[in-house]
């Protein structure tokens, strides 16, 4: 059916399907974005109703979203009532995600939940480092950067990724070549463990970044940082 009413503006990203061209989500009207392939070219954009943010990471998440879709979505329209938003008129220029975009989208995800792997990898092609906190004792590393460090720590960044601590370096003389003409550009993040009041987990640097929350029992647990890739190059201002 189609509609007049006002429909969130949602950014596609294309995924690896054979019916499904691009999907999308708005986490604050719990609408999911749909655009299905019709003789083998995008087409129509479905909204569908209540989709949270849990929902969308699952299906983003699932080793086959074609076959997640149709058996978890597509056939309870009572719950996720749709909409045909049509072919959009003129096929713009991908987006690219911004730091800012990612952190609204994972906001309010749950602890152990953090991202699915169609965002990790949608993160790494935009070259943007995602941290959050694990445990008491975890600073995990997503996207550009897919590691984990012991923490409280300062891990140290920069357009290349995370730099090795030093003693993890023995006798490869490539690599410590490699650490030693990195390491006077590198910028550092502070993971601070029960400095503020209501988190666990938070962090502390000088690189531009973006903020998200990421919550355990409703309750907030973490507020992690997005970091673009591209101003760790830069100098700092």
């Amino acid at each position: 059916m189609n509609t007049a009413v006002a429909a969130p503006q949602i950014t596609l990203q294309a995924i690896q399907s054979s019916q499904i061209a691009a999907i999308g989500h708005c986490p604050a009207t719990e609408t999911l974005a749909v655009q299905f392939f019709r003789k083998g070219a995008p087409a129509d954009v479905y909204h569908y109703a209540n989709v949270s943010a849990t929902e969308y990471a699952a299906f983003a998440g699932a080793e086959s979203v074609g076959k997640h879709f149709y058996a978890h979505i597509k056939p309870h329209a009572d719950k996720h009532p749709y909409t045909n938003m049509g072919t959009p008129a003129v096929e713009q220029a991908p987006v690219k995600l911004s730091k800012e975009l990612l952190a609204g989208l994972l906001t309010g995800r749950e602890y152990g939940k953090e991202m699915a792997k169609e965002e990790k990898l949608q993160a790494k092609a935009a070259g943007l480092i995602v941290i959050f906190g694990a445990s008491d004792d975890l600073m995990e590393f997503r996207g550009f950067v897919d590691d984990e460090r012991g923490a409280p720590t300062i891990a140290l960044l920069d357009a290349k990724g995370l730099l090795p601590f030093r003693e993890d370096i023995q006798h490869d003389d490539d690599a410590l070549k490699d650490y030693f003409a990195r390491a006077p550009q590198v910028r550092a993040v502070d993971a601070l463990w029960g400095k503020e009041d209501g988190y666990s987990w938070t962090y502390r640097t000088d690189v531009p970044h973006a903020t998200f929350e990421i919550v355990e029992g409703g309750e907030p647990y973490c507020r992690g940082i997005v970091i673009d890739v591209a101003d760790l190059a830069a100098e700092p201002g």
